[in-house]
């Protein structure tokens, strides 16, 4: 960084000295920024708000250490407009932190102080100004103050090159674009067509300039902001305008503004300040590290033994040059151990590289050294301070955020997990006021206050790419942090690319560590994207599929079967090998792992309506040889679901006969351990995802994975560069892959595919994606980047549910209704009933009544927050077609289903609490798909 490096903390006091607002605006204590009847005084002048919105600005710069991040994304972006100028490169600086300081200027309109619904302020009665083209709004006003005062700056401080003069005001004007949007919801592509339309105004914003004792040099200012739409973008302002650092200044700057701005009224508004905002300490981090390194329990009281500090005990001594090759238990958890050694004397090794490739086996234990490797980071590089674990699936959210808690022992102030189904942590004394405690709650939720945090991959990538002010509010919190990807296959090859451009970039700019791990993880760096750094990517355990993958201990966990392909099988025919290759199984002897005469079987199907046919051909065929008949599929309910996972897991129950009937939802992280499964094929991954379904623990003996083909898996990844490549392979190439757990060689042909039409201008690719990022086209960045295209309708079943299931360890229960949920319920007068069930219809009269209610904003939005988390329990989603629509419209209530959900008042005719959705009950069966 050049001499002229100045922080954020030192441009607001430069400013404060020698423009603080009581000095540049006359009769600053009649300008209000907020009213607040409660309290005193009933007002904020204009003044205390800039300072208090400063202090925020101030304090989240300095914890997410912004200096720089801004500093380098602009020299960044100098370097590639060919201007290497300290002078200019303060200066962008120097506007980026005045954005802050002059969002509320335009407040000084008299219109919005004197409005009733505004500032009601009786200074400004009878001052009304009728003529101001923008009546009792500021925004556009605060902009064009900002560009009067800056532009005279930037004309006079370059008017010797006129290169970095137009370079400078090119920024003021883009960075002005955010003063004029910090109300609105979101940044669009017409970012110019915005300026130069608001820039028609200024010839009735000129006596506002006089109200501010600041000397303007230059007549030129007012020529250029009213002559905007005369200037020729193109030789003007347009070579400036491009690069990803550019789109990056603009959204971060939009988001310390505007989150900075929130913060400061919602102290105001509610008095309660913001004071931790979620970061680990070095003294923390010491604390966390030397926990898991040299503890002996984990938790002591239940038994669970620490075995990472065998790990750590002989991280510097053990071998890796010996692999086990008897399978044995102990020898699995010797290549764990291996694992875990390797990865973490290979990310000390590299400490100036950004992203971490983590391939490792199903049952290798990938999420413990994903943790392992994080206390590494956080330990080694000091400016890291918080973590991001993104998956796919809430299931695999709530089930790794009880592993790191327990594991770290974290409290829940310092871990959350981010998704619609979450309620909020319990993180209050009981002495709290309840308000307060639930404004923390929202608070913290929204601006994710947490040093650990666990959310879904849509949501994480929306971050990076958003034009939605309150998504984007968490941009400039992602600054010097860790994120563990897991399962980056789970999502379509059309955006991978994407994918590792975002993640070069923010790596880069951001200084993030990324750690991408999965079991069948691509190599998308191979994808041909500019700007990649190849020399920044590190992989882990770089002979993963010798050395771990084709181990015996993992290799031979299933055997994949590929006897019943490749015609396509009825299902009655289907239903007696189940039954059969059951039946054997079940005589196998595999002591208490396995007891004879047990045996659990998995089935997985494409489509509900296959599952649900299946169940009533093996039933009609098994003279009850199981036990227990199961069905998974996506339209049952959440505690339903949880009660056949814990069933499954009870030790009680495993001597018993079971099968389960699914769909693919059960492989988005359901945590069962099965003995046979039986699968219709579709993506080749999936088929492995399906796998380490089944002896998950590695303890058993024989078990199998059979693959059939049934239904036309096209319907749903016809669109899916995998299914496309998967065609032209054979039943040979697929078993290959399956048994050698060579992924790459699918992998590496779809992203070939994708290159090649990446290049081919017939196809909408990467260019045209890149294109957009340079030319800051907000809007379509963020709207063609979807990891998720299907719409969906959420139903609701307006059934009574349990507010507990029996749990999976014996005389344990699982609440699926929380002390605070059921502590919300009861303040809106809904109980459990005397089974303890709670009432779907009640709590959606609950959801109907906050909806309607007038409330304060937050107020409402906390209750709403906590509404949706119970609402979920009672929701199933399914595809947004017509037909679909169609046939659910005959049992819904029409009047209530206009707030988001399909209300269901009468599912009884075509729903079951144990089945799900029970297509017969439709009309055109045929036209209609779930899964």
């Amino acid at each position: 960084m050049s001499n002229s490096y100045k922080t954020v903390s030192e441009i607001i006091e430069e400013w404060k000295k020698d423009y603080n607002f009581a000095i540049l605006l006359k009769d600053a204590e009649n300008y209000y920024a907020h009213t607040n009847p409660y309290a005193l005084p009933p007002y904020e002048t204009l003044e205390e708000h800039i300072d208090l919105v400063l202090i925020y600005f101030d304090k989240l710069c300095k914890i997410h250490q912004l200096d720089r991040i801004i500093y380098g994304l602009i020299y960044e972006y100098l370097q590639i407009v060919d201007l290497e100028s300290p002078i200019l490169q303060l200066f962008i600086k120097k506007l980026f932190v005045f954005t802050i300081v002059y969002h509320d200027h335009g407040k000084v309109n008299e219109n919005f102080q004197a409005s009733q619904e505004k500032m009601n302020n009786i200074y400004f009665k009878g001052k009304e100004n009728l003529d101001n083209a923008i009546g009792t709004h500021h925004s556009t006003l605060s902009s064009y103050i900002y560009l009067n005062h800056l532009l005279d700056d930037a004309i006079v401080l370059f008017k010797h090159n006129k290169k970095e003069q137009k370079c400078a005001i090119t920024i003021a004007l883009l960075f002005s674009y955010a003063i004029y949007l910090h109300h609105s919801k979101y940044l669009y592509n017409d970012y110019w067509e915005k300026i130069i339309r608001e820039s028609k105004k200024v010839e009735h914003f000129e006596s506002y300039l006089k109200i501010f004792n600041k000397k303007l040099n230059n007549p030129q200012v007012s020529s250029i902001l009213g002559n905007l739409e005369i200037l020729k973008r193109e030789k003007f302002t347009s070579p400036f305008e491009k690069s990803f650092p550019l789109y990056q200044l603009i959204r971060l700057n939009f988001s310390l503004l505007t989150a900075s701005d929130y913060l400061a009224t919602n102290q105001y508004m509610s008095g309660f300040p913001v004071e931790d905002f979620g970061v680990l300490s070095e003294s923390r981090i010491d604390e966390l590290y030397n926990e898991v390194k040299n503890n002996e329990w984990i938790n002591k009281s239940m038994g669970k033994v620490n075995y990472n500090k065998k790990t750590y005990d002989e991280l510097n001594t053990l071998s890796l040059d010996k692999k086990p090759i008897e399978k044995s238990n102990q020898n699995l958890n010797l290549l764990r151990q291996q694992m875990a050694t390797e990865a973490i004397r290979n990310i000390r090794n590299h400490p100036n590289q950004s992203i971490f490739y983590l391939e490792a086996p199903t049952g290798g234990g990938k999420t413990n050294i994903s943790m392992l490797l994080t206390l590494e980071l956080l330990k080694n590089n000091k400016n890291l301070n918080k973590v991001y674990y993104v998956f796919p699936f809430t299931t695999l959210i709530d089930q790794t955020f009880e592993s790191i808690k327990e594991n770290l022992d974290l409290n829940d102030y310092e871990i959350v997990a981010l998704h619609s189904k979450a309620s909020f942590n319990n993180s209050s004394d009981a002495e709290d006021d309840q308000y307060g405690t639930q404004k923390k709650n929202y608070i913290n939720r929204l601006f994710v206050n947490y040093p650990f945090c666990l959310l879904s991959h849509i949501r994480f990538f929306d971050i990076l790419k958003t034009n939605v002010k309150e998504t984007n509010y968490l941009l400039h919190r992602i600054a010097n942090s860790i994120v563990v990807i897991d399962e980056l296959q789970a999502y379509s090859p059309e955006h991978w690319d994407k994918v590792m451009y975002f993640i070069a970039q923010y790596a880069r700019a951001y200084n993030i560590k990324f750690i991408i791990m999965s079991a069948t993880l691509p190599k998308v760096d191979n994808l041909k994207i500019e700007r990649v750094d190849h020399d920044n990517i590190v992989y882990l355990l770089p002979h993963a599929k010798s050395d771990y993958f084709q181990n015996i201990n993992f290799a031979g966990r299933v055997a994949f079967d590929f006897s019943l392909l490749p015609n396509r099988i009825e299902l009655d025919l289907l239903a007696r090998k189940v039954l059969e290759e059951s039946k054997n199984y079940a005589d196998v002897d595999g002591g208490k792992e396995k007891p004879k005469g047990s045996v659990y079987t998995i089935i997985e199907f494409i489509f509900k309506k296959t599952a649900t046919l299946f169940k009533q051909v093996i039933e009609s065929l098994d003279q009850g040889f199981f036990d227990e008949i199961f069905v998974l599929s996506g339209t049952i309910l959440h505690h339903r679901r949880r009660f056949i996972i814990n069933y499954l897991k009870r030790k009680e129950n495993r001597s018993k006969k079971i099968l389960l009937i699914t769909t693919q939802v059960v492989e988005a992280g359901v945590d069962i351990d099965m003995d046979l499964g039986f699968k219709d094929t579709s993506l080749i991954d999936s088929e492995e995802q399906l796998a380490g379904r089944i002896n998950r623990n590695v303890n058993k003996e024989n078990c199998k994975l059979f693959l059939f083909n049934h239904n036309a898996e096209g319907v749903i990844h016809k669109d899916d560069l995998r299914f496309e490549v998967s065609k032209t392979l054979s039943i040979e190439d697929k078993a290959y892959i399956l048994k050698s757990k060579d992924f790459d060689f699918l992998y590496q042909k779809v992203i070939d595919l994708k290159n090649t039409r990446n290049l081919d201008s017939s196809f909408v690719g990467l260019t045209d994606y890149l294109n957009a990022v340079n030319m800051l086209q907000f809007k379509s960045v963020n709207e063609d980047f979807k990891l998720i295209n299907q719409e969906n309708f959420s139903c609701f079943i307006p059934m009574k549910i349990p507010i507990n299931i029996p749990g999976e360890n014996d005389n344990i229960k699982e609440a699926i209704f929380n002390d605070s949920d059921l502590n919300f319920l009861a303040t809106y007068d809904v109980f459990p009933d005397l089974e303890d069930k709670i009432s779907g219809e009640e709590v959606f009269d609950v959801y109907l009544g906050l909806i309607g209610s007038n409330q304060t904003f937050i107020t409402k939005k906390i209750a709403l927050k906590e509404i949706q988390a119970i609402l979920s329990k009672f929701i199933f989603s399914t595809f947004a077609t017509e037909k679909i629509r169609q046939e659910l419209t005959i049992f819904m209530n029409i009047e209530k289903s206009e707030y988001g959900y399909f209300y269901m008042d009468r599912y009884q005719a075509f729903y079951d609490e144990k089945s799900g959705i029970n297509e017969s009950s439709f009309e055109n069966i045929d036209l209609v798909q779930f899964i």
